[in-house]
């Protein structure tokens, strides 16, 4: 397999590959942020699918089922209805008879052509190609067979380049409406961090006595707690104690929800350049007959000695709750703690 540093350079010469839009202004983009648009001949994406589906349609318990996103292929002929989707994949081959193919191989220059052929370049992606805030990724390779080997082994480094753009843009929708300045505010003034909340959230309840803050909105019904506890050398953060903090703070202002540990896995991550764990899963209300997904993120910040928990949950029967959490995950990763200068002021 070539260098993947030959195969990143193809990011930064995407301006040989593509015909230049002569229009400057572009509509929005449309649809739903978490749906794939994929345009691949029907013969070669009976092969195609699975290949992409193993990095991009991964399984998620929510208790239900999701995929991470939803793929959904369309025929080259109705192009013109779905060019201004969110996000788009073309695969080609340069030996295919397929109208795709042929369209793709229509707009390569020779120069890349080549280097498809050397297995220097597999993937080009492309923003705002027919609408603003639009991600377009173009797959190509010279035949079915290189085509596969090559999504199997570098489909990673597409995965993650798209699910950069989908956070950046899901980011830029949600503040797009304005956000709760006051209550950040309120948040920095009076406890030790502060976070960027969308303009719907609100605080609910919050304690200084037992630490903890509580956010929430509905339609569907979404919370976030910020919990924090001080930070000691005896303490040992392990699965079993970030569930059982969890448990005891939602019997209090959850009425009794607990995490269902035989569906919930945890993974060491970094949050805001710390270390940190992460507990992805679902929780159970045995009261009230309810569940749903939630995440938790623990961290130690040491210089302030203290332990966070930033923790969120989803409840929305019947709809995708990904998109909810993801959503949840953006305004979590805003997270700042709370420093004093040398002047004794608050800053971040």
């Amino acid at each position: 397999m070539k260098n993947v540093v030959q195969i990143i350079i193809l990011l930064f010469v995407t301006g040989l590959m593509m015909l230049v839009s002569s229009c400057d202004h572009k509509p929005d983009s449309k649809g739903n942020l978490d749906e794939i648009i994929v345009f691949a001949d029907s013969l070669e994406w009976v092969d195609y699918k699975d290949a992409l589906g193993s990095h991009f349609s991964k399984i998620y318990r929510m208790p239900t089922m999701e995929r991470e996103y939803v793929i959904t292929r369309k025929p080259i002929e109705k192009l013109h209805l779905f060019q201004n989707r969110r996000n788009i994949v073309f695969l080609g081959t340069l030996n295919g008879q397929g109208e795709v193919s042929q369209q793709i191989r229509g707009i390569l220059s020779e120069n890349v052509v080549e280097g498809i052929n050397k297995g220097d370049y597999f993937y080009i992606p492309r923003e705002d190609e027919w609408a603003a805030d639009q991600y377009v990724v173009y797959l190509v390779a010279p035949d079915k067979d290189a085509m596969l080997t090559r999504i199997y082994d570098l489909g990673e480094l597409v995965y993650d380049n798209f699910k950069e753009s989908y956070y950046k843009r899901l980011k830029k929708d949600m503040y797009s409406w304005g956000e709760q300045t006051e209550v950040e505010r309120f948040l920095f003034d009076n406890y030790p961090f502060t976070l960027r909340i969308q303009h719907d959230y609100h605080l609910v309840d919050q304690s200084i006595e037992e630490n903890y803050v509580w956010l929430r909105r509905f339609n569907p019904d979404r919370s976030m707690f910020i919990h924090w506890i001080p930070y000691e050398d005896s303490v040992k953060i392990s699965f079993d104690w970030i569930v059982a903090q969890r448990n005891n703070l939602a019997e209090k202002i959850y009425e009794g929800d607990i995490v269902v540990e035989n569906e919930t896995d945890m993974e060491q991550v970094q949050f805001n350049n710390s270390p940190a764990l992460r507990l992805e899963g679902t929780w159970k209300n045995p009261k009230h007959f309810i569940g749903g997904p939630f995440r938790n993120t623990t961290f130690i910040d040491k210089e302030n000695k203290l332990i966070y928990m930033v923790d969120f949950y989803v409840q929305a029967v019947g709809k995708r709750k990904k998109p909810f959490l993801d959503q949840l995950d953006v305004m979590a990763h805003t997270f700042r703690t709370r420093k004093l200068d040398e002047n004794g002021k608050q800053s971040l």
